[in-house]
């Protein structure tokens, strides 16, 4: 067997390359060692996503339960009862009839999304307990005008436009739907 003689320049280059491997060796085996998550490369509708085999730690809600509003009944569209506004006086008025059906809602802005401001309606589930909380308030029926006074402005569009005032305060410009209202 014959013996090969290095010379120094290729001692140094070969001491070198074995310094490489062991910190490539070190650097592996500290990538795994890291990692204790197994990871799943999924494709999904040819997107790849990485989704992690460990469950995410139970989280606790926190949040209130909102409240459910039950469906509001139907109304009988041949016993229709609408709010009546004084040509006189420009007064707004809802009578309290048990026999007519009525759902007659104030918004916030010309907008059936917006938010509801008052309500009178001929549902109990509607009007007990005030469920829509409208800051006016929900009734069968007008209440007497020291303590609601809903005048006439104009028409917006689909809109009638009012002037609410609750037990003497600071008026607000509301709008009921304009099928709902009629002039007297």
């Amino acid at each position: 067997m014959q013996r090969i003689n290095f010379q120094p320049c290729d001692l140094r280059i070969l001491n070198k390359v074995k310094i490489i491997a062991v910190a490539a060796l070190i650097l592996i085996a500290g990538c795994n060692a890291d990692s204790n998550k197994a990871t799943v490369i999924q494709k999904v509708d040819s997107v790849a996503l990485k989704i992690d085999s460990n469950p995410p730690p139970e989280v606790q809600q926190t949040d209130t339960p909102k409240k459910i509003l039950p469906s509001p009944p139907a109304i009988n569209e041949e016993a229709i009862q609408k709010a009546v506004i004084s040509k006189t006086d420009s007064s707004f008025q809802v009578y309290n009839n048990i026999r007519a059906d009525y759902r007659i809602i104030g918004y916030q802005s010309p907008d059936t999304n917006s938010r509801k401001m008052v309500l009178f309606s001929v549902f109990t589930s509607d009007v007990q307990d005030n469920p829509s909380d409208c800051p006016y308030g929900s009734y069968y029926g007008s209440p007497n005008r020291e303590e609601l006074a809903i005048k006439y402005i104009g028409d917006q569009g689909a809109f009638v436009k009012a002037s609410i005032n609750k037990e003497s305060g600071k008026s607000t410009i509301i709008y009921f739907l304009r099928k709902w209202v009629e002039f007297e």
